[in-house]
């Protein structure tokens, strides 16, 4: 096993850019709308969609952030509303399957996948992962879904006198928030490094490209993996390319994906096991229907 430092350091550095670029300013716009009242006016507007979801109101803009952004966006939003174990379970299962909608359907373009299929796709299956927690009674999964996160941000009991004293309590909380997920998500991209070093992956030929794609996209994820994806593509035949692209827009950076919401109360089994089984349901459909074809 060889470990490379240097592929680590880097993605750790380019990773923790992106985490506070897009984690501070989105987690004080979340609290400056909350501070002015502006957040519930906001939130009405998009209560019917926020309603089959069974989340309140007020998370639709970590929705609509993580849909069209990625997901550091949608914890900053959602981080400062007391969103229950069950809305973070139920948030972390939709945008687990429906995040960074531009950037991953256009790689999903690149290995076949159109754009209208891909996002189609996905906005169902987004639904479908949610129904478990929808249909069965939360005591039954959960031992307390009402409970709060206690994520470390969130320990300042101050009650700030004045404007000035909000907005830089509210930038410490988001600092703070920020050096948390970053230390969360390099835990997670030294693991994959790890990973990544073994020498049994380096020997993988092209007569498992379809393996090797699956396992790279369930443990990197689309973004990050995809030039693995689009390399390992080109010895696939178009059934396999289409087995593993709909499989892994169920269930992708299953590590780094999950941990970013079990962080802040989310049910680690639930995320995990609900994702996979969908997504293997998906890939067996899909070879059924191929073995249909031919006969």
């Amino acid at each position: 096993m060889s470990f490379n430092n240097k592929a680590f350091i880097d993605s750790s550095v380019s990773t923790a850019k992106i985490i506070i670029t897009t984690v501070i300013p989105y987690f004080l716009l979340a609290e400056l709308l909350v501070y002015f009242e502006l957040m519930h006016v906001i939130a009405q507007i998009f209560t019917p969609f926020t309603a089959l979801l069974n989340l309140p109101p007020e998370a639709a803009l970590a929705l609509a952030s993580g849909i069209f952004l990625n997901l550091y966006a949608a914890i900053a939003f959602a981080a400062p509303l007391g969103l229950s174990v069950y809305d973070w379970t139920i948030l972390g299962l939709f945008l687990g399957v429906l995040h960074s909608i531009p950037v991953e359907s256009a790689i999903m373009k690149k290995l076949g996948i159109s754009w209208i299929k891909s996002i189609g796709f996905r906005v169902i299956m987004a639904f479908v992962v949610i129904t478990p927690l929808i249909i069965i009674p939360v005591d039954v999964l959960f031992e307390n879904p009402n409970k709060v996160s206690d994520a470390l941000y969130q320990i300042s009991s101050t009650t700030p006198n004045n404007f000035v004293d909000f907005l830089l309590l509210k930038i410490y909380e988001s600092i703070l928030l920020s050096i948390e997920i970053i230390v969360l998500v390099s835990l997670v991209i030294f693991i994959i490094t790890i990973i990544k070093g073994f020498n049994f992956l380096k020997k993988f030929d092209h007569h498992l490209s379809t393996i090797m794609a699956l396992i790279t996209g369930v443990l990197i994820g689309i973004t990050y993996g995809a030039g693995v994806l689009l390399k390992e593509a080109k010895y696939m035949s178009k059934q396999q390319i289409t087995s593993v692209c709909y499989f892994l827009m169920v269930a992708h950076a299953i590590i780094e994906d999950t941990l970013l919401f079990v962080f802040f109360g989310a049910d680690i089994l639930l995320l995990i096991i609900i994702r996979l089984f969908f997504a293997s349901i998906v890939f067996l459909s899909i070879s059924v229907y191929y073995k249909t074809k031919l006969i």
